[in-house]
């Protein structure tokens, strides 16, 4: 019993290991593609520091 409730857990922790990668990977995807869509608006920014 001991050794399926390990192998159940490990698989939990698989599961959601791969999940989080998923759900990072899908993140920095759409960052990066608001990021470059908005190269693309027409206007700039400008910061300056006071001092």
């Amino acid at each position: 019993m001991y050794a399926v409730s390990k192998a159940s857990q490990t698989t939990q922790r698989a599961v959601c290991m791969l999940l989080s990668v998923a759900i990072v990977t899908v993140s920095l995807a759409f960052g990066a593609f608001g990021v470059n869509s908005m190269e693309h608006v027409g206007y700039s920014v400008t910061v300056t520091q006071l001092q």
